[in-house]
């Protein structure tokens, strides 16, 4: 018993070392990349680059990102947002690739424009 001590001891304080150390590239390498835009008001619509928008089997969808504050960063997490309507954008006032997305309940929240896989609502992700 006199010997547990001291080894659980160590092993403790090894694993307390190896956190602080390790504990934020553990974090960042087993979350998704994303790249982040934040959209323009047009009238009613929305604009948005046209990798915003995902073309999934249950439809087109947009992911938002909301931040809140951890212990030493941002921490993000992604909502899935359907889209009601999605067009080109035929004015070309803002470049080739644009496109006008109408949502409910959609306010000018960042949207992800590029992730490095596949998203989940309610997923934790970390900005490119």
């Amino acid at each position: 018993m006199k010997k547990a001590v001291p080894v659980l001891s160590i092993l403790f304080c090894a694993i307390i070392l190896f956190f602080s150390f390790f504990g934020e590239k553990l974090y960042y390498s087993t979350k998704p990349q994303v790249e982040l835009d934040r959209p323009l008001r047009v009238n009613d619509m929305v604009l948005l680059p046209g990798g915003a928008v995902f073309h999934e089997a249950d439809g087109d969808c947009i992911y938002t990102v909301e931040g809140e504050q951890g212990f030493s960063t941002e921490i993000l997490t992604v909502t899935k947002v359907r889209l009601t309507r999605c067009e080109p954008d035929e004015t070309g006032y803002f470049g080739d690739g644009y496109v006008l997305v109408e949502a409910e309940g959609y306010s000018s929240a960042p949207t992800v424009i590029w992730a490095s896989e596949a998203l989940k609502d309610g997923q934790r992700v970390v900005e490119a």
